[in-house]
């Protein structure tokens, strides 16, 4: 196996609440991920999203990570670091609050083989 740089950004874009989910995650079962860090934000700040980290099959309780009412302007939590990803787990997050129709990012960094 070979250790790879990961760095993995999904887009969403907020509904009309202000909500919206984004996951990113391993695409093959031979791809594991090793991530460092979750990072969000939000396009436009003038409603402060909070957002919710998670790292397993679903957004779940049993599967929270960290959270942040600074989901808009740009936070990011080393949490997802205890967790290995494999194929079928993604990284999550959940924003509520942000303004509707902005775009919501998530990155995750760290490592991954392949």
């Amino acid at each position: 196996m070979t250790t790879v740089p990961l760095n993995e950004t999904v887009p969403v874009v907020l509904n009309g609440a202000g909500g919206g989910t984004a996951k990113v995650g391993p695409l093959t079962a031979r791809e594991v991920w090793h991530p460092s860090a979750a990072a969000v934000k939000v396009s436009t700040i003038e409603n402060e999203a909070q957002c919710l980290i998670y790292v397993g099959d679903s957004p779940t309780q049993a599967n929270f990570m960290d959270g942040t009412y600074s989901g808009s302007s740009g936070d990011s939590s080393d949490r997802v670091g205890a967790t290995t990803v494999r194929v079928g787990w993604y990284v999550w997050a959940v924003w509520t609050g942000g303004d509707p129709g902005a775009t919501a990012t998530l990155t995750v960094t760290g490592t991954k083989d392949v």
